[in-house]
């Protein structure tokens, strides 16, 4: 092995990985397959192809525990879903960034026209990287020590669902993102032939979600999915932070970046507000650390790269009244 990364597709006959992996030779990752398919694949290039059938999660759980020892050289390894449709140079460019921020849990953000569930998987238009609480599992990247973290919550979940919710625990705020210079495009809807394998064994993703969540302890709800914190397009660093100046910037960038998308009210109001109760937890006394606190342990996260968050200006008197609002609401909800 000569290269530092691996995009293990959990692939079939119908995946668009070929195209992810044109013109190799000038990219800085290997691939590998985990082949679902009936017939061997034709993937003269590729470092390893384990023949395995049924669903993607119980799959992959096979397949990195037969080829471990050629799996653990690499710095990090991309598990996409094989519907997602990107060229050869986004990878390496994806797989680039995650290695010079040190992550240990990423994904590419999916272009406008994907099929989605989540809005903040979305590209947003704003920000080169999110430091997020949620990657999906439709294409996450893992450190190698991180996939080494990870494997044993792969054992016996059929559809995945739940394991999104579970993983960032495994690491530290400021180690997972979303990378939406680097977009893919997710192609088909949500859910497909895997849904198949849980009816078979009679385990709805839903009760395999609500069961995962249990067992690991995870109370918050699906779909509050928080920014933290950001680098915008100019490559100023923002921070969610303990004001309302600094919530008000990071909600002004979320919305310019959700404009024009195929979003409901309904969704981005959630998405929105989300932040909103999330801030205002902080400081009404429900959330056990002043939101203030996260920008030093983003800075300590990421100061070996010299993202530095730096402290908000004095609040004004529309910004302190603002915030004694959000308090306000989190106090009477």
């Amino acid at each position: 092995m000569t290269k530092p990364y691996l995009a293990l597709f959990r692939a079939g006959r119908n995946s668009l990985h070929p195209q992810a992996v044109e013109r190799l030779d000038q990219q800085n990752f290997d691939y590998a397959l985990s082949w679902f398919g009936d017939d061997p694949p034709q993937a003269p290039d590729a470092a390893f192809v384990h023949m395995q059938k049924g669903a993607k999660w119980p799959g992959l759980e096979h397949t990195l525990r037969t080829y471990w020892d050629a799996i653990q050289p690499y710095r990090y390894v991309w598990l996409p879903d094989d519907d997602l449709l990107c060229v050869p140079e986004q990878v390496s460019r994806m797989f680039a960034i995650c290695d010079e921020l040190q992550l240990d849990l990423a994904q590419p953000a999916l272009t406008p026209d994907s099929y989605y569930t989540h809005v903040i998987t979305l590209q947003h238009s704003e920000f080169q990287v999110r430091f997020t609480s949620f990657v999906e599992i439709m294409a996450p990247v893992l450190s190698i020590d991180m996939l080494a973290r990870i494997h044993p919550t792969l054992a016996g979940n059929i559809s995945g669902y739940g394991l999104d919710a579970v993983w960032p625990h495994y690491t530290k705020l400021g180690k997972v993102a979303i990378i939406d210079d680097t977009p893919v495009r997710h192609t088909r809807p949500v859910g497909g032939p895997n849904y198949a394998f849980s009816r078979k064994a009679g385990l709805a993703p839903a009760h395999e979600d609500w069961l995962t969540s249990a067992m690991y302890g995870v109370e918050r709800p699906a779909d509050f999915q928080i920014n933290y914190a950001g680098l915008l397009q100019s490559g100023d660093p923002i921070v969610i932070g303990g004001t309302a100046g600094e919530l008000d910037t990071m909600l002004r960038h979320l919305i310019v970046s959700c404009n024009g998308k195929a979003i409901s009210a309904l969704q981005l109001t959630r998405y929105l507000s989300n932040h909103f109760d999330f801030c205002a937890g902080g400081s009404s006394g429900s959330a056990r650390y002043p939101r203030a606190i996260l920008r030093i342990a983003l800075n300590h996260t990421l100061g070996h790269v010299r993202i530095r968050f730096p402290a908000p200006p004095e609040p004004s008197q529309d910004e302190a009244a603002v915030r004694s609002s959000a308090i306000a609401v989190s106090e009477t909800s």
